[in-house]
């Protein structure tokens, strides 16, 4: 009897070694074709090293020495090292790590990124399509052509609106956040808390494919929710907004701004508005704040019309494109 059990316990180990072994070999094989057929499409795509581990219930891929380039877009991503983490019996879960330090290239230029803990969970379909995903950071920092961000605590999630396809609900959260060198937002102190809720419908679905392949292109945005408070100060934005096909929005946002004055100021020290816009945007402020009662307290919309921003009477000129690289 005990033979027999002994005989079926290394039949059974026998056979998931060799499962673990062809997986593995799959997986190498899979990453590397990956890299090759980006180099057939003229991209700078390699890596100095990649390594699978994790017997007996683990697929863990790590690559080292991770470039890519894509020269048509103008976009690409370097990093010491990038990990894909899995079990060999949930293929459709994945985990992602990256390192403390990467760099981003974007048709605006670099941009650097040093995080502490920066890892994401994502599940995908057996098509490939993303149903959801969610990054952490205890520590984010981004340094890049238009200035410089911090955050700490980090959380965003990402997840597919059953039945509606193409429409995901996105979700963001941020403990602390900061400018430290050329500051985003006001001033340079740390932020009480960063909180963003929103539905986007995208022209196409998001698959692992979408690196390579066009972007899915933002369609329409619901913004639910999204506050920032800094010190006494409170800013809430929401609204709708429509994207043609060149990322021109149009639709409003409501915005409400508490101690509205003091914002402004910091803005101004921080030279992120010059003196000129700033004394103009104050005093037609004032007066849009003085009529609903409450001069600390501002309430207006941010009109968006093809492309084109007005802040309530005020036009502020020509709105980001909303366009993904």
């Amino acid at each position: 009897m005990n033979r027999v059990i002994f005989a079926v316990a290394a039949a059974l180990l026998i056979g998931w070694a060799g499962f673990w072994v062809l997986s593995s070999w799959t997986l190498k094989r899979d990453i590397a074709g990956w890299f090759d057929a980006r180099r057939a499409e003229g991209w700078q795509a390699e890596y100095t090293d990649l390594k699978i581990r994790g017997f007996p219930s683990r697929l863990d891929a790590t690559l080292t020495g991770v470039r890519l380039n894509d020269p048509a877009r103008g976009v690409g991503w370097e990093a010491a090292f990038f990990q894909i983490l899995g079990l060999t019996y949930r293929p459709g879960h994945l985990i992602l790590v990256w390192p403390d330090t990467q760099r981003l290239t974007l048709p605006s230029g670099p941009v650097a990124i040093d995080s502490t803990g920066l890892r994401a969970s994502l599940v995908h379909g057996a098509e490939g399509q993303i149903l959801r995903a969610n990054l952490e950071a205890e520590v984010f920092n981004i340094d890049g052509p238009q200035g410089a961000l911090a955050l700490a605590g980090l959380r965003a999630a990402v997840t597919g609106v059953a039945g509606t396809p193409n429409l995901y609900r996105i979700g963001l959260t941020s403990e602390a956040l900061a400018g430290p060198d050329s500051p985003l937002l006001p001033g340079t102190a740390r932020a009480d808390a960063l909180q963003l809720q929103a539905e986007v419908s995208f022209d196409r679905g998001w698959t692992l494919d979408a690196l390579t392949g066009p972007r899915p292109q933002p369609q329409k945005i619901d913004l639910r929710q999204a506050e920032y408070r800094f010190e006494g100060l409170e800013l809430n934005l929401a609204g709708r907004l429509n994207a043609d096909a060149g990322g021109r929005a149009s639709g409003q946002m409501t915005v409400r701004a508490v101690n509205w004055r003091e914002m402004l100021g910091r803005a101004r020290d921080a030279g992120q508005l010059p003196e000129g816009l700033a004394d103009t945007l104050e005093t037609a402020l004032s007066m849009a704040a003085g009529l609903k009662g409450k001069p600390d307290t501002l309430d207006l919309s941010l009109d968006f019309n093809e492309g084109r921003v007005a802040f309530g009477l005020i036009p502020l000129g020509e709105a980001p494109r909303l366009r993904l690289p």
